[in-house]
C-alpha cells in the first residue's frame, strides 16, 4: 500500500496519489480495529501530512480526481453498513427457515420411532387379524390381555388397542402443517435469506472490482464475510437430505409428505444468486471512468444483482 513517505519526495503529486493514500489510510484503520496485523509496514498519514500533499495539486483535473476518491471514501462507510444489514437479514431468514424444517424433522423422527415400536393388540384383536399387513410384519406385534386395565383410554368398544398419537403441539410443527404456511416460509427463504445474500454478494463483488480498478488489492478488507452462512446452508442441505430418509408412514400418506418436503423445503441452491460474468463486465466498463465514484456507485450494486425469479 501507499504511504506518505513514498509520496512526499515525488516531483509531481496527482489526485490519484493522494486519493489512494486516503483509501490506504482507511484500510489500515479498519484492519487495526478488526484485529488484523498484516499491515504493520504501513504508516498511517495525519491530516497535516495530507494537507501538504493536497497543496501540491495545482490543476482542476487532478483536484477533480481527488474528489472522486473522497466520494469513494464516503461510499465505503455506506456500503459496509448496507452489506452488514443484508447479512443480518439473510441470517434472520435462514434461521427461521431452519427452525421450521427442524421442527418438521423432529415430528417425523418421533413418528418414525412409534412406527418402529411393536404394534400393540389385545388377544381378541390379534385373533381377528387374518393378514397382518406390511406394517405389522415390519414392526412385529405385542399382544396384551383383553382386560388390559386402561379402558377407555387404551381400548375401544371392540376391545381393540388404540395406537398412541402425536400430541397436537407436535402436529402444529409437522410437515403437513408447514404446507399451510408455505407462503410465509417462502418469504423467509426468498425475500429475507436469498435477497440478503444477493445484496451482500453484490457489495462484496463491487469491492473486489474497485480494488482491481484502483490497484489496491487490500481494498477487499471492507468485504463482509459470507463464510459462516454458506457453511450453514451446506449443513441445511445435508440435514434436508437426511430428512428424506426419516419420513414416516406409507402409501399415499408417505408420498404426500415427500411432495410437501420437495415443495416447501427445497434445497438451497447458491447458483440462484450467482453474479454473472456479463454483469461483472458491465461494472468494469463503468469503473473505467473514475468519475463514477462521484455520481452513482450504488447503481453498480444493482447491476451485479442476479435476475432471479421466485
Amino acid at each position: 500500500m501507499l504511504n506518505f513517505n513514498k509520496l512526499k519526495n515525488k516531483e509531481m503529486i496527482t489526485g490519484h496519489d493522494v486519493g489512494k493514500l486516503i483509501i490506504c489510510n482507511d484500510i489500515y484503520s479498519y484492519a487495526v480495529q478488526s484485529g488484523a496485523d498484516q499491515y504493520k509496514e504501513f504508516t498511517p498519514v495525519t491530516q497535516e501530512e495530507l494537507d501538504v500533499l493536497i497543496d501540491r495539486i495545482d490543476t482542476y483535473e487532478e483536484a477533480d480526481i481527488l474528489e472522486c476518491y473522497v466520494q469513494l471514501q464516503n461510499f465505503i462507510k455506506y456500503a459496509q453498513a448496507m452489506s452488514y444489514a443484508y447479512n443480518q437479514q439473510a441470517q434472520n431468514g435462514f434461521c427461521r427457515l431452519l427452525m421450521y424444517m427442524t421442527q418438521a424433522q423432529q415430528v417425523e423422527h418421533a413418528r418414525r420411532m412409534i412406527e418402529l415400536l411393536p404394534m400393540i393388540m389385545t388377544n381378541s384383536q390379534f385373533s381377528e387379524m387374518k393378514n397382518p399387513g406390511e406394517l405389522a410384519r415390519l414392526r412385529g406385534v405385542a399382544v396384551v390381555a383383553d382386560s388390559f386395565p386402561c379402558r377407555p383410554k387404551c381400548l375401544d368398544a371392540d376391545d381393540h388397542f388404540i395406537e398412541p398419537e402425536i400430541d397436537c403441539f407436535q402436529e402444529m410443527m409437522s410437515l403437513e402443517h408447514s404446507e399451510t404456511m408455505e407462503n410465509k416460509i417462502a418469504y423467509f427463504r426468498n425475500d429475507l435469506m436469498l435477497k440478503g445474500l444477493e445484496y451482500q454478494n453484490a457489495y462484496n463483488k463491487l469491492f473486489e472490482l474497485i480494488a482491481e480498478r484502483i490497484d489496491i488489492p487490500e481494498f477487499t478488507v471492507f468485504c463482509t464475510d459470507t463464510g459462516e452462512i454458506i457453511k450453514q446452508i451446506e449443513e441445511f442441505n445435508a440435514q434436508r437430505a437426511d430428512m428424506e430418509n426419516e419420513i414416516s408412514g406409507e402409501g399415499e400418506e408417505y408420498e404426500n409428505k415427500k411432495r410437501i418436503l420437495k415443495k416447501v423445503f427445497m434445497p438451497i441452491d447458491l447458483n440462484e444468486i450467482r453474479i454473472t460474468e456479463e454483469a461483472v463486465k458491465k461494472v468494469r466498463e463503468k469503473l473505467d471512468d473514475i468519475r463514477i465514484f462521484r455520481t452513482s456507485v450504488n447503481d453498480l450494486v444493482k447491476l451485479l444483482l442476479p435476475d432471479r425469479r421466485t
